[in-house]
């Protein structure tokens, strides 16, 4: 299957695009594969199972997923987004609409499930501006819908509107990724609770990172932390995969002899913190 030139659905803080392929390796034999907090869903090509269940708290982002799944409406959305001028005031605009469908969603929208005759285009382009067009890095933050467009003033990094429309471009392949995926929205440990610890089954979990993790609009506390590793490591038959930074917590939550840390050399923290990132794999029975 050909991968999507822009590796991501949406540009999350934090985002795991550079490791993806990592995750998708140790989970490569597994039948199932949970993935309870989706973000930017970076990892999704990489993640090729028979059956893969993604879920999150983030409507938007899944509302996104669901429009891009639809063959339909993906078209129908590349081509709104591509007659867009690149320009602060859609930005604005897209922001507020937003911050609006924010304050008077039912939480219960995504709760059974989702198909795509529940999928809004005007949401998701709404979404998919507001995530594209502003910093990178934004998504998925508490500042999400107030962060201003981004700029280039130099030409490091490329430009801004070339990011966004690859990203618009790249949709018709995120297409073929998101159809085979069934998405939910559910808190982590509502979840994890229906799991069934079972060989050949798997788990991707990236919950957001201690202390740093803070700047999510899901925010996740220590104690969080602690619940979600007593879980994991009940989890004796199945894969369980975890993304974390090195952390004093973490190295106590998930010790050395029940997992295996892998460290990939030259990377740091995509949260900008001096530790290095790690992959934490415990195999299951296969």
């Amino acid at each position: 299957m050909n991968k999507p030139a822009i590796t991501t659905l949406a540009p999350w803080f934090g985002s795991n695009r550079t490791l993806a392929e990592n995750v998708g390796r140790a989970l490569c034999h597994c039948r199932w594969v949970g993935v309870p907090f989706a973000g930017g869903m970076c990892e999704l090509s990489h993640i090729i199972a028979p059956s893969v269940l993604v879920s999150d708290l983030h409507t938007h982002v899944l509302n996104l997923a669901a429009v891009v799944a639809s063959p339909t409406l993906n078209p129908q959305l590349r081509e709104r987004l591509d007659s867009l001028p690149f320009h602060p005031s859609v930005l604005a605009g897209a922001q507020e609409r937003c911050r609006e469908r924010e304050s008077q969603q039912d939480a219960a929208w995504f709760g059974v499930g989702l198909t795509t005759n529940l999928a809004d285009l005007d949401w998701a382009v709404d979404y998919f501006i507001s995530a594209w067009m502003s910093r990178n890095g934004s998504a998925g933050t508490v500042a999400e819908f107030t962060a201003p467009q981004s700029v280039r003033w130099s030409v490091g990094g490329g430009d801004s509107v070339m990011r966004f429309r690859h990203a618009t471009e790249s949709l018709a392949e995120w297409s073929r990724i998101m159809r085979r995926c069934t998405f939910i929205r559910a808190d982590v440990f509502a979840f994890l609770s229906r799991v069934t610890n079972e060989e050949g089954h798997g788990l991707y979990l990236d919950p957001p990172f201690p202390e740093v993790g803070d700047s999510y609009k899901f925010g996740f506390s220590e104690d969080d932390h602690r619940r979600l590793a007593e879980i994991a490591n009940g989890f004796t038959r199945m894969t369980v995969v975890c993304r974390f930074y090195d952390h004093p917590l973490i190295r106590k939550l998930y010790p050395f002899k029940a997992w295996k840390w892998e460290e990939f050399e030259g990377r740091r923290s995509t949260n900008a913190n001096d530790a290095p990132e790690v992959l934490l794999v415990r195999e299951g029975l296969r």
